[in-house]
């Protein structure tokens, strides 16, 4: 795309800029779906037991759906300073179609390292091959299989934390959602980063400057669809798997939301905080400049190093631990 044809190449900040011309922006579909997840597969994998004092293991937990077991990993503080560790269970991003808990290794083990957690990340069925609710039970199951078993993992059932990115924020959504109605547990605090929570943005009309890059209007169309097993944006849709058509979020817990002034969620993200706040949800919201889709890309950008301080401090307020 040229900088010529482009209408809102002149809103990137310019610390986050250079990933465009890495990566250009194509809308994903069936074609391309293979090659990315296979270019996804070939990302180096860091040893986090290297570079931090935690441990890592992966385990294979039940469904409590009838569906196959699932894949989770674990990494935990060497020493922790806590009778019980709080859960930080985490909800990897990829459109729906792709992705994996590898993206999130490293974040969860500092965190760990520095603040005593638990952190937890599921591997759920990806679409197209799976529609929902398969990717609900499963991210449902992986965080039941914890609470359940938390006496011998160490973990504190009431200190939990459920956190995604793009996709697996959208899932954390409606995990809470689904964990709100079903009552069998709590979860005490919501990390929301560039949440892809409605189907809907697919067929409205396009955005005048946010979804040019990275995560496209047409690449959200192909992972709604995927997801959902038909068309988007049609009239009737669970909440617990598109959270905006959710009727009301109250009782979920204190919800910390970040997106890009020019991602293509800016909009949804922005309602739905509306609606946490209208339905009287603790809600801390923070709209970066000039930010897109990869943004997470440039962790020394200045509105990176912001964020993580603030999203960090959200959680460990919200968990009682400041």
């Amino acid at each position: 795309m040229s900088e010529q044809k482009s209408r809102s190449r002149h809103l990137v900040d310019p610390e986050i800029s250079s990933a465009l011309d890495l990566f250009p922006t194509s809308d994903l579909n069936t074609a391309s779906l293979m090659a990315s997840r296979e270019n996804q597969a070939k990302m180096p994998q860091a040893d986090v037991t290297q570079l931090f004092p935690v441990s890592f293991e992966e385990r294979t937990v039940p469904s409590y759906f009838g569906g196959p077991d699932l894949r989770i990993e674990m990494i935990k503080p060497l020493q922790s300073n806590h009778d019980k560790m709080p859960l930080h269970y985490t909800i990897h991003g990829g459109g729906m179609v792709m992705g994996s808990p590898v993206v999130d290794r490293a974040g969860n083990a500092a965190l760990a390292a520095q603040h005593g957690f638990c952190c937890v990340a599921i591997k759920y069925r990806l679409a197209p091959e799976y529609i929902q609710p398969s990717q609900l039970q499963d991210c449902y199951s992986g965080l039941k299989w914890c609470v359940e078993h938390a006496d011998h993992l160490g973990i504190d059932k009431h200190k939990i934390a459920v956190a995604g990115s793009s996709a697996g924020a959208g899932l954390a959504a409606g995990l809470a959602l689904y964990i709100r109605d079903q009552k069998e547990f709590d979860i005490h605090h919501l990390r929301l980063r560039s949440p892809m929570l409605d189907d809907r943005t697919s067929v409205s009309p396009k955005h005048p400057f946010a979804g040019e890059f990275v995560w496209t209007r047409g690449s959200n169309h192909f992972g709604w669809e995927s997801v959902l097993g038909h068309s988007p944006g049609q009239a009737e849709e669970s909440e617990y798997y598109v959270p905006a058509r959710a009727k009301s979020l109250a009782g979920l817990p204190p919800t910390y939301i970040s997106i890009g002034s020019i991602d293509l969620f800016i909009d949804e993200a922005l309602s739905f905080t509306k609606q946490l706040v209208f339905d009287g949800v603790l809600v801390e919201l923070h709209v970066y400049p000039g930010y897109h889709h990869l943004s997470p890309m440039f962790p020394n950008a200045h509105y990176n190093q912001e964020g993580a301080r603030s999203s960090e401090h959200a959680l460990l307020r919200a968990l009682g631990m400041l």
